[in-house]
């Protein structure tokens, strides 16, 4: 009964253990985060998705530099001002 005795108080130790509960919160967390990443198979959508961005913000830049030289332009102007 003695030797019955010891098992079963150093399973109990094993088993309430931080570093045993740390082990297994991280072996879930690194399968969630695989099942996570491979939900999409082939990843087509998501590289569709950044192409389509990728499009959407080119278009967005010629504009984005004329706003610029404006606003540089203002700036130059009222600086010529002030020190004139």
């Amino acid at each position: 009964m003695n030797k019955l005795q010891k098992i079963k108080n150093s399973i109990k130790k094993i088993v309430t253990s931080p570093r045993l509960s740390s082990l297994a919160l991280m072996l879930l967390v690194g399968t969630v985060a695989c099942l996570a990443q491979n939900t999409a198979g082939n990843y087509e959508a998501g590289t569709a998705a950044l192409t389509t961005v990728t499009e959407e913000i080119a278009k967005y830049v010629p504009i984005v530099v004329k706003l610029c030289y404006a606003i540089a332009g203002v700036v130059a102007v009222v600086g010529a001002i002030s020190v004139g």
